[in-house]
C-alpha cells in the first residue's frame, strides 16, 4: 500500500512539473471570470446547498492551481490573472531571472568594449536605448530594477503567499461549521489576509506586477467594512448616513445612491471574498 501511494505521488508530481504555467494561468483566469456566474446560476436552478457545493469546488480548484504555480513553477506572489495579459507574470519571472544573471551584455576580451546582447534588446525600435552600455550603468540598473520573488529564497514570503492561497478554503470551512454571518468566519478571513500582508514585509525585491498585486490586496481589506456581521453591527448606519448626505447635497445622485443601497445586500449574498475586482 505504501509503495502504491509513493508511486502515485511521484507520477502526479511529474504531471504537475510538465504542465505549462501559461495553461494553468489560462484556466485560473477562466475560473476567476466565471465563478460568480456559476454560483448565481447554481442557486437559482438547484438551491443553496448546490450553490455552496459549487463555491467549495471552485475555490478548491483555484487553490490547487495556485499551489501548483507557487511550489512547482516558482511564480511567487501571484497577481490577479487576466485573460488578456496572463503572460506578463511568466515574462516578469524570466526577465527577473535573466537580470540577476547579468545576461544583458558582455565584454569583448581584446578591446574591452561592452556589447548588448540581441536576446535582451527590445523588439520595438522606439523602446531601444542606442547608448553604449557600461558596466557601471548595467550594475546600477540591475540593482535598481525590480526582481522576481522566488519562493525558494524567501521562506517568510512563501509562508505569506501560502496563507493567502489557503484562506478561501479555511474561510468556507468556517462558514459551513459556524454560521455565514458569525464573527468566527469573519475573523478567520480577516486574520489570514492581514497576516499574509504582514509577513510580506513590504514591496522590496518585487516585480512591478507583484507590487500592484500587494497594493490591490491592501485596498481589498476595505471590503471587510461591508461584510457581515461587521456591516450589520457597525458600518451599516455610517454608510447609510454618508449616502444620504451625498444624495441631499449633490444633485443628480439620487438614482445612483438608490441602486447602491439595493446592491449592497445582494452583493453580500454572493461569495465575494475571492473576487478579483
Amino acid at each position: 500500500m505504501n509503495l502504491f501511494v509513493r508511486n502515485f505521488i511521484q507520477k502526479y508530481q511529474r504531471v504537475l512539473r510538465k504542465s505549462k504555467p501559461e495553461n494553468l494561468l489560462k484556466l485560473l483566469s477562466a475560473i476567476e471570470y466565471t465563478e460568480a456566474i456559476l454560483e448565481i446560476t447554481a442557486e437559482k436552478l438547484f438551491g443553496k446547498v448546490f450553490k455552496w457545493l459549487i463555491v467549495f469546488v471552485t475555490q478548491l480548484t483555484k487553490c490547487i492551481i495556485k499551489l501548483q504555480l507557487l511550489i512547482f513553477h516558482k511564480t511567487g506572489i501571484q497577481p490577479t490573472p487576466s485573460l488578456f495579459n496572463f503572460g506578463s507574470l511568466i515574462e516578469s519571472k524570466k526577465n527577473g531571472q535573466s537580470d540577476q544573471k547579468g545576461e544583458g551584455f558582455f565584454v569583448l576580451k581584446h578591446s574591452g568594449r561592452t556589447v548588448r546582447t540581441i536576446k535582451n534588446s527590445p523588439v520595438s525600435l522606439e523602446k531601444r536605448d542606442w547608448s553604449v552600455p557600461t558596466m557601471e550603468n548595467s550594475m546600477t540598473k540591475t540593482e535598481n530594477q525590480n526582481t522576481h520573488f522566488d519562493p525558494s529564497s524567501d521562506k517568510m514570503r512563501f509562508l505569506a503567499e501560502l496563507i493567502y492561497i489557503l484562506r478561501p478554503i479555511c474561510h468556507i470551512t468556517s462558514m459551513l461549521i459556524f454560521k455565514p454571518k458569525s464573527w468566527i468566519q469573519y475573523a478567520v478571513a480577516f486574520s489570514m489576509d492581514s497576516t499574509s500582508l504582514f509577513l510580506m514585509n513590504g514591496t522590496n525585491k518585487l516585480s512591478k506586477e507583484q507590487k500592484e498585486e500587494l497594493r490591490r490586496r491592501t485596498i481589498a481589506l476595505l471590503y471587510y467594512l461591508i461584510r457581515s456581521p461587521f456591516y450589520e453591527f457597525y458600518s451599516s448606519s455610517l454608510i447609510k448616513l454618508i449616502l444620504a448626505l451625498i444624495e441631499q447635497h449633490i444633485i443628480g445622485t439620487k438614482f445612483l445612491i438608490k441602486y447602491i443601497k439595493e446592491y449592497i445586500p445582494y452583493w453580500q449574498s454572493i461569495y465575494n471574498y475571492c473576487w478579483t475586482a
